[in-house]
């Protein structure tokens, strides 16, 4: 039995949190039946994870499969009388059956693990009340027992609805762990290129943080960063399993039932479409069918909603899934030439403005955004950031050089325990291959003082407001000596990005 210092077991990445508090659920000093939920996106290593602690606990394990409810119930049957090691084998007769021995009472910790329950349920809808059942308070799962059942799934809002509302789990469940892709520092760790933060900002903008991807690249990490290659060879050869596996991930999630209504959302969104109104234009479909599409997308986790922190009720919207935006906007578009031989490389040289302005520029803006929650000190940022993403100016504010300036990057902005809320910077987050000068600090400088000079803000205001520029090339020695001179300048790059606060 696992004791101790919960150490991640040695073949599976960058999982400390989640294992913790696996080990933190299956030892909690309390002698009933817990039950647990376990779910996020395909591909992240849940699996690994609930194998590796049944192993660790001699625990139980099981998956069910794609099939009809008395087929997994002989499976399930067939796995539990193996683990028990009885005189004779077990044959559960229904699922009250089943239950009743998974959550029996155990005088050690015991993770009992049912993957993929979403598959048992489809089939047998009465499940969850049955699972209810066996936890009675005053049933033998409620006495001196250490039995920890843990149900896993793929779909987001599937196992939410478990313990949502009036569901027969709800106030039942004592672990709801949602296992999310690596975020952008986790990944450079895990595709080995933290010393090159360039070649890691393009890795995670193609690939995100999905770990099972290194599978399906054959183990192969691009070789001394050189992340162009990788992607000509892995992610534009027909022959490759990543090939498809943007749209193949969306497929494979049980909660898109009408396939084209969401991948023309996901592709609107890919392609620059970011509020509602837009979307909602865009998709030539029926409001609520749309708003249905955009509330289930979120749940999934493949779009996020991000409010402005400056104003109320104005919304953006984003795509999460790097995987997905490079299919939509990279392969998609030239399958057919792909597939008839057209050198990637050649197709590579025709797209690399969309990459640009569609992939880098957004893919930027986001890590920005969770740097600044996230990793940032609070000495950066002149306080503790609660809200950050980009925001529009109540008032169009003119540079120096006669432009507009309607829309900022990025605000952040600290939430005090009274209600009350504080601007803490404005700033601007820029992919492009040119170094960054004064004028972007100008623009920055000309929109706070349009904020602080507003007879109507209704926001507290930081003194002084930082001004945060965020830039994936850098910056010029200008604009370095004059942030050296302005302490409320603070210069991002990228590898502060990943590796300063």
């Amino acid at each position: 039995m696992y004791s101790g210092t919960p150490v991640v077991p040695d073949d599976i990445f960058g999982r400390v949190y989640e294992w913790r508090r696996l080990v933190e659920f299956v030892e909690a000093p309390i002698d009933e039946c817990l039950v647990g939920l376990v779910y996020g996106r395909r591909r992240q290593g849940k699996t690994m994870l609930l194998e590796r602690l049944c192993e660790a606990y001699g625990g139980f394990y099981w998956q069910a499969e794609e099939t009809e409810a008395g087929e997994n119930l002989a499976s399930l049957s067939e796995a539990y009388s193996k683990w028990a090691n009885g005189p004779g084998p077990i044959r559960f007769q229904n699922w009250n059956e089943a239950f009743a021995a998974l959550t029996s009472q155990r005088s050690t910790p015991t993770p009992i693990v049912i993957d993929e329950i979403g598959r048992v349920i489809a089939k047998a809808p009465a499940v969850p009340s049955q699972i209810q059942r066996a936890m009675s308070p005053t049933g033998p799962a409620s006495r001196d027992n250490r039995s920890r059942l843990i149900l896993c799934g793929s779909a987001f809002g599937e196992m939410r609805r478990l313990i949502d509302g009036t569901a027969p789990l709800r106030g039942r469940a004592s672990l709801e762990l949602v296992v999310q892709p690596f975020d952008f520092r986790t990944a450079a760790d895990f595709w080995r290129l933290s010393a090159n933060p360039d070649a890691a900002f393009e890795m995670y903008c193609y690939m995100g943080g999905t770990p099972a991807y290194i599978r399906f690249a054959s183990g192969e990490r691009p070789e001394h960063g050189n992340v162009r290659d990788w992607v000509f060879r892995r992610l534009l050869d027909p022959s490759s399993a990543l090939f498809r596996e943007g749209r193949i991930v969306i497929a494979e999630d049980g909660e898109l039932k009408d396939q084209l209504l969401y991948w023309g959302l996901l592709g609107s969104v890919a392609h620059g479409a970011r509020r509602w109104s837009d979307l909602e234009a865009g998709l030539g479909a029926k409001r609520g069918s749309v708003m249905h599409a955009l509330r289930t997308t979120i749940d999934a986790g493949w779009i996020e909603r991000r409010n402005d922190p400056l104003r109320d009720r104005r919304t953006i919207y984003e795509l999460r899934e790097p995987v997905v935006r490079f299919h939509r906007l990279v392969i998609e578009p030239n399958e057919q030439r792909l597939l008839r031989g057209v050198p990637p490389e050649r197709v590579w040289s025709d797209v690399e403005p969309a990459v640009a302005s569609l992939i880098y520029g957004p893919q930027l803006e986001q890590m920005a955004y969770d740097w600044a929650l996230v990793h940032a000190s609070h000495e950066t940022f002149g306080g503790v950031v609660s809200e950050v993403g980009p925001t529009a100016l109540s008032r169009v504010v003119l540079a120096a050089d006669g432009s507009e300036i309607r829309h900022i990057d990025l605000a952040a902005v600290e939430s005090a325990p009274n209600g009350g809320r504080r601007l803490l910077a404005l700033g601007e987050v820029k992919a492009h291959s040119t170094r960054v000068g004064l004028s972007l600090l100008e623009r920055l400088d000309r929109a706070v003082r349009s904020i602080e000079g507003s007879p109507r803000k209704r926001i507290a205001v930081n003194e002084p407001v930082r001004r945060v520029i965020v830039s994936r090339s850098g910056f010029t020695n200008e604009l370095r000596r004059v942030a050296d001179s302005r302490p409320e300048v603070v210069l991002v790059d990228l590898h502060r990005l990943y590796h300063g606060t």
